[in-house]
């Protein structure tokens, strides 16, 4: 069986998926998964209020999140640099090119993107000139039901300011 991120979304998403999580996440809780003692530095408090500038920036990648569980390729096209220099890097995966990106990963995903939403929180946000650069915490949740975290991470997004205004050029999600 190939191993790719439509499996990974299709198998948590299921029932067993999901209680094989949950019993995982009991298990390491109750046997000391998390002892309090991490070496990893605690979050930043996540920015809320931006200036304008870094407002419009935020509100593309929003956008393009919004159109992944929309299921509409062409929105999500509309929000990024559509050619080769478009790269998409997802975990170990990677995509170089917006039609490899389109065609051998994001097409079989889209069904099951139309299941969740994305809870998005930004912590550090720069533009200089023509480029601007997002790091941001993402959450995966049901779109529709209980609050549960069907996964997160952590992503850097760079965009471009294009004639169209600002586009994704290049995301990187672990």
């Amino acid at each position: 069986m190939r191993y790719d991120n439509t499996f990974r979304l299709s198998w948590v998403m299921s029932r067993a998926g999901l209680t094989v999580l949950l019993a995982f996440g009991w298990f390491s809780a109750a046997f000391g998964g998390d002892t309090g003692d991490s070496a990893a530095a605690p979050l930043p408090p996540a920015v809320q209020d931006w200036p304008a500038a870094e407002t419009e920036v935020i509100g593309v990648i929003e956008a393009y999140h919004e159109a992944l569980t929309g299921g509409d390729i062409g929105a999500v096209e509309a929000l990024v640099v559509p050619d080769e220099t478009f790269v998409m890097l997802e975990g170990r995966h990677s995509n170089w090119g917006w039609a490899d990106y389109r065609d051998h990963h994001l097409a079989g995903e889209l069904d099951d993107l139309g299941k969740v939403r994305f809870r998005l929180s930004f912590y550090q946000l720069k533009i200089d000139g023509s480029l601007a650069y997002a790091t941001f915490a993402y959450e995966v949740l049901p779109k529709d039901g209980p609050e549960m975290n069907f996964g997160s991470g952590f992503a850097t997004a760079v965009l471009a300011l294009t004639g169209d205004g600002w586009k994704i050029q290049h995301l990187h999600t672990s």
